[in-house]
């Protein structure tokens, strides 16, 4: 019995020993992955809204500023990611909401590439001229740098069936932009003021963001790819093998994991989706100068 328990003495610190280096083996392959170094995919996909939902079921598609915004800084705080990829497809949204994430964008601390697909379109070609490169494919739309102030009026409508319009205002303005009166001369006048200072910093940052004066393309139309490289609106041309390529050398790594940024949808979010746009429909025609994603009538399009 004696020399049984001396092995056995012998024996269990042995075995400690042994599991205890499979733990710390196995805690240092964990480490391994958790520190590799990544590249961060956020997708903007759809019409930019400041709105906090991402389109709903009866909506076309967008995406909300402050969801970009959040997938911005998220990769920009995790010292994993080396590098930042702006998957675009969008043919721009609302003023504020593209300034939003154009601002975000250029508070990043590490390599930001601009991936143009299919559109990236006037608020979106915002958002991607505050990147450190933009790729777009050869046959995508570009640029749309303008800004579009639109709504319905039907105040001959309205006459035609002897609908009158009583103009009940506490300003002289106050009802500018409504659909049941026409606009006068000064009113027209006054919008199209206001829509130039916008056009105007719009252009202005997309000169900055370039380093270059774009003001000559700044027309409202858009550019093919090839178009766009040739004018300087894009810095190449190509799909996401070169968009990775690029973020590769300008984040100076060799080895990467890809990460792309999704907002999980939960139940709740189909449920309040179905509800909201049932509220809308219901109160469609009170505030008829604002669209179905919260933004004013001025939008970048």
């Amino acid at each position: 019995m004696g020399k049984k328990r001396k092995r056995i003495f012998l024996i269990v610190p042995i075995i400690i020993v042994i599991i205890f280096s499979l733990m710390i083996v196995g805690l240092s392959k964990v480490a391994k992955v958790d520190m590799k170094d990544k590249i961060a995919v956020i997708p903007i996909i759809g019409a930019i809204s400041s709105g906090n939902g991402e389109g709903g079921l009866l909506e076309g598609n967008t995406v909300s500023s402050s969801t970009i915004v959040g997938f911005i800084e998220q990769a920009n705080n995790d010292k994993s990611v080396k590098g930042i990829i702006l998957n675009i497809n969008s043919p721009g949204g609302g003023v504020v909401a593209s300034k939003e994430v154009a601002d975000a964008v250029k508070k990043v601390n590490k390599p930001v590439v601009a991936l143009i697909r299919d559109i990236g379109a006037s608020g979106a070609y915002w958002i991607a001229s505050a990147s450190d490169y933009i790729i777009a494919d050869p046959l995508s739309v570009t640029g749309s740098v303008g800004v579009i102030g639109s709504y319905l009026e039907f105040s001959d409508l309205m006459s035609k069936y002897g609908v009158k319009y009583q103009r009940i205002t506490s300003g002289e303005y106050k009802d500018l932009g409504s659909p049941y009166s026409n606009l006068t001369d000064l009113q027209r006048e006054m919008l199209l003021s206001k829509l130039g200072k916008i056009h105007k910093y719009f252009i202005d940052d997309v000169n900055k963001n370039r380093k270059k004066d774009l003001t000559k393309y700044a027309n409202g139309l858009f550019y093919l790819g090839t178009e766009a490289k040739e004018y300087g609106l894009i810095d190449g041309l190509g799909g996401k093998e070169e968009a990775i390529n690029v973020t590769l050398r300008l984040a100076n790594i060799s080895k990467y994991e890809l990460v792309v940024y999704r907002k999980e949808t939960s139940i709740f979010d189909i449920l309040s989706k179905i509800s909201s746009n049932f509220g809308f429909s219901v109160g469609q025609g009170i505030g008829n100068s604002f669209d179905a994603k919260g933004d004013s009538g001025i939008r970048l399009e």
